[in-house]
């Protein structure tokens, strides 16, 4: 399994049409390829946003780049976020109970 992270800084004002942004665009990115699950984090004292979608494969994550840099983008302009580049992770152990 693979991790795509994206962390990002918000201004406070910015947080609720963040999360409603990704709230909106969390079935489309579900139903890619792969597709395993997301966590959206939030430090609301910091403004840190950070993202981490988890998917089957390093292919999956390739896959879904472009999609991904065009939701990227679209919410730094829409919601006043300025996020980092996505870095991609493997993921070595999982365990939710």
């Amino acid at each position: 399994m693979f991790a795509r992270v994206i962390t990002a800084q918000a201004t406070p004002d910015a947080f609720d049409g963040f999360i409603r942004f990704a709230q909106e665009q969390l079935p489309a990115t579900a139903a890619q390829q792969g597709f395993k699950g997301c966590y959206l984090l939030t430090d609301r004292d910091t403004g840190d946003l950070v993202t981490i979608s988890l998917w089957d494969t390093r292919e999956d994550v390739r896959a879904v780049e472009a999609h991904a840099a065009r939701l990227t983008s679209e919410a730094a302009e829409s919601v006043e976020v300025a996020p980092a580049p996505a870095k991609i992770y493997q993921v070595e152990i999982a365990r939710l109970v």
